[in-house]
């Protein structure tokens, strides 16, 4: 019981299991020890178990961006079995039980255009979403309650960067902080932040997530641990891997990003669309491993 006494005094928040996870022990950026053994205060890259194909959601077509709201009971993601890309959702009863059979998202997508890498709120009250319709760019939906459908979308107009397309976004837990994937014509993406005080208000013009620019593109952000770590996709290793950098608060730049581990990074495959669980325990990802993108869950290693 010394070493979560430790963890505690560092002020770094100690999740114990989680919902479905009642067996593991799971930390929110497991801390490194110091050379004398004891606590250094710098969460370490976090390692995971061997994926499992989310068999239920996956289908002969592309899965990607999959975003669960905080009691992982619902998930949308994108899927083009229907011939164009388009985000479908599913729920389940319970964690641990067999997801519902996928469905395109109503009001959401539309025929002539394309609805790709979908965010959720922890609630699953808003949903914010890439589209090509005109104006190309981030929108958001609304509803009431979860048994609700959801309401006629509307474009960000703050989120826009003028001659680039903005897509995957990512909205913290409290709704201040957006990040997602700039693509100017001309240049590969980069990774984009954006603020607000609160909820309520208007975005900030995007900006670079320092520290984060690499030799290849970034895209597909999450960001965790109260802005202080984030995972991400990047081709800085070849054709896309995951990525994980910490910094010291949220006001600070990056330090420089690592790779996750195998079993999840595998040589030779396109790992993308971080999606990690509001305790840590499990991270939700798409994969080429099976020769199209498909959905895959894995269980956070013990630290």
């Amino acid at each position: 019981m010394s070493w979560l006494r430790a963890i505690a005094g560092a002020g770094l928040w100690l999740a114990i299991g989680g919902a479905g996870c009642e067996d593991q022990r799971i930390v929110i950026g497991a801390l490194a020890r110091g050379h004398d053994g004891g606590v250094a205060g710098a969460p370490e890259r976090p390692r995971f178990e061997a994926p499992t194909a989310m068999a239920e959601l996956n289908s002969s077509g592309r899965e990607e961006d999959p975003t669960l709201t905080d009691d992982l009971l619902e998930i949308y993601f994108m899927s083009d079995r229907g011939g164009n890309r388009d985000i479908w959702t599913s729920r389940r009863a319970a964690v641990g039980s067999p997801w519902d059979p996928p469905r395109a998202v109503e009001n959401i997508n539309l025929a002539e255009s394309i609805e790709d890498t979908p965010c959720v709120s922890g609630d699953g009250l808003r949903i914010w979403f890439y589209s090509r319709r005109e104006p190309e760019g981030i929108w958001l939906a609304e509803r009431e309650s979860r048994d609700d459908p959801w309401g006629t979308p509307a474009h960000v107009d703050t989120l826009a960067v003028e001659g680039a397309t903005v897509m995957g976004p990512h909205v913290d837990p409290a709704g201040l902080h957006v990040v997602t994937g700039v693509t100017p014509a001309d240049a590969e993406t980069y990774l984009a932040i954006a603020s607000r005080e609160r909820p309520e208000d208007d975005w900030s013009a995007l900006a670079p997530l320092a520290g984060l620019d690499g030799p290849g593109d970034e895209g597909g952000p999450f960001l965790f641990d109260d802005g202080k770590q984030i995972l991400f996709r990047s081709s800085r290793a070849g054709g896309g891997d995951l990525f994980w950098a910490r910094r010291a608060s949220a006001e600070a730049t990056f330090e420089e990003a690592a790779p996750l581990e195998e079993p999840v990074n595998l040589p030779g495959e396109r790992e993308t669309d971080p999606h990690l669980s509001p305790d840590g325990s499990v991270l939700y990802f798409a994969s080429t491993r099976t020769s199209v993108a498909d959905l895959y869950e894995a269980r956070r290693a013990a630290p």
